[in-house]
Order: C-alpha cells, then sequence, then structure tokens
C-alpha cells in the first residue's frame, strides 16, 4: 500500500533526525533539511526533555494547580512528620506505598517499564521509611528491624504475586532466607557440618517441589519458588562462609553439590523445563 504525502515526510523527518543523533551531518544542514518538509518549525522531533518540556507548557492552570498543591502537601508531611502520632505515622507509609502499588498495578499492561518503576520506588519507601520510623522511636536495636524486614518481605511476595512481578516476588523471599539465616546464627551459634546442611537442604527440596506444585496457577511464582531451591541448594556453603563453619570443606561441597545440581537438572531436564521456561 503506498504512502501519502503526510507519511512520506513523517519518515523522511525521522530520518533526517537520526543523521542528527548519529552525527552524520551537521545541526545547521539537519535543522536546513528538516525546515523543507515541515509545515510548522514547531513539529521538530523532540528528544525527552523536549517533550517533556512541551507537554509542562501545554498543561492547563488547574493541572499545575494541582502539581504545586500535592508538591506543598508532600513538603508538608515531610517536614512535620517526627510530630505525627505513630498510628498516623505508619497509616501515611501504607497509604503511600499503597498508592505506588496501584499505580504500578494500572500501568502493568500498557506501561510495563512505568510500572515497575513505581513498584520499585514503592518498596524502597516502604523499607526507607520503616527504617526512619523505628531511628524516630529508638526501635533500631530488638526486633525492631526483624520486624521491618518481615513486614517488607511479605509485601514484596504478595505484591510481586499480585501484579505478575517475578523479580519483586523473589526479593522478598531473599529477605526471608537473610532473616532466617540471622535467626540461626543467633539460636544455634555453633552447629556442626552436618547440622548446617540440615537447616537448608530440606527447605530447598521443599521449594523445587512447591515450584512444581504452584505453577498451574501461578506461572510466575513457579518461577521464582524454583530459582529460591537453587539458592537455597548452596546456602549451606555460604552460610558456613560468613560463619567460619568448617572452612576446609566448602570448595569440596560445592564441587560436589555442583555436580549433582547438574547431574539432577539434566535428568529431569523435561519435567523442571516445562514450568520454569512456561512462567
Amino acid at each position: 500500500m503506498p504512502l501519502s504525502e503526510d507519511e512520506k515526510k513523517k519518515l523522511i523527518v525521522k530520518e533526517i533526525e537520526s543523521w542528527r543523533r548519529g552525527k552524520m551531518l551537521p545541526e545547521q544542514y539537519c535543522d536546513f533539511l528538516q525546515n523543507l518538509y515541515l509545515d510548522d518549525p514547531a513539529d521538530r522531533p523532540k528528544n525527552i526533555v523536549g517533550a517533556a518540556v512541551q507537554k509542562i507548557g501545554q498543561a492547563k492552570g488547574k493541572h499545575w494547580l494541582f502539581a504545586f498543591g500535592i508538591f506543598a502537601v508532600i513538603c508538608l508531611v515531610v517536614l512535620h512528620f517526627s510530630a505525627f502520632p505513630l498510628a498516623l505515622q505508619i497509616g501515611l507509609i501504607g497509604l503511600v506505598t499503597a498508592g505506588f502499588v496501584a499505580g504500578g498495578a494500572w500501568w502493568r499492561d500498557k506501561l510495563p517499564l512505568r510500572s515497575f518503576l513505581l513498584l520499585g520506588a514503592g518498596m524502597l519507601f516502604l523499607f526507607g521509611a520503616g527504617a526512619r520510623l523505628l531511628h524516630l522511636h529508638g526501635w533500631l536495636t530488638g526486633a525492631g528491624p526483624v520486624v521491618l524486614l518481615m513486614v517488607c518481605a511479605l509485601v514484596w511476595i504478595g505484591c510481586g504475586i499480585a501484579v505478575r512481578f517475578g523479580l519483586l516476588h523473589w526479593f522478598g523471599w531473599l529477605a526471608i532466607i537473610v532473616l532466617y539465616a540471622w535467626m540461626l546464627a543467633r539460636q544455634v551459634p555453633h552447629p556442626s557440618w552436618i547440622e548446617v546442611q540440615l537447616f537448608w537442604l530440606p527447605a530447598s527440596l521443599l521449594f523445587g517441589w512447591l515450584s512444581w506444585f504452584v505453577h498451574v496457577k501461578f506461572r510466575s511464582a513457579g518461577t521464582v519458588l524454583f530459582a529460591n531451591a537453587l539458592v537455597l541448594w548452596f546456602m549451606p556453603e555460604l552460610y558456613s562462609a560468613v560463619y567460619r563453619i568448617s572452612p576446609e570443606w566448602i570448595q569440596i561441597e560445592l564441587l560436589i553439590k555442583t555436580a549433582l545440581l547438574g547431574f539432577g537438572m539434566y535428568r529431569f531436564r523435561k519435567q523442571w523445563m516445562e514450568w520454569v521456561v512456561e512462567g
């Protein structure tokens, strides 16, 4: 189907703009060529900053008022956050986090990149604001950090499943793994080699089975759980390296476990690839 005159002009203008970005022609030559094909110089393609400035310039008065009103409210809340009651502080943190998650869910299919940025910003805000809350009330020692990490992990897992964001889901489980390792170090300060293996290997096998069990209804969750199973498979060696438990055996353990894992994944490749690749 032949192109119309307007479509041909737009195609030529885009090509000239690519020459400009690639430094194939000097700026003044590109401007001259574009002016030959543009009816209005204002229609010249703009970079990201230029396009954003143009949209801001075209905004109506109520949009400017709304934007500056939101900015003023944010500044007011940030400046007086420490003076608010504890319940209001927690409520504000939850409300802002929910706003980020709602925006990420809204744009999940339309604009995936914006959705992931909003979700990531929301999860970072939850962790950062929670740490600030602990600092304000002197809860940085004791159970405060544990509770914060557990809350963040549960929120990350829940949001990751709800909006089908596997990376966020995985980070939630990694936070729980870190918390589990910390609790083990406090409760069992001097474990034996066999105890370290028993702390982690059953969990690895459990996650491997769960990845198969849930992949029918939650495909992305199956992939995440399989990745957690692989992490937990090597956690005894990482745990031993961090806490200096039988360090002379760590390299041998890694070689043996890598060989066993490679053999098992090759032997059952048709089974696990079915749900992991689909996820």
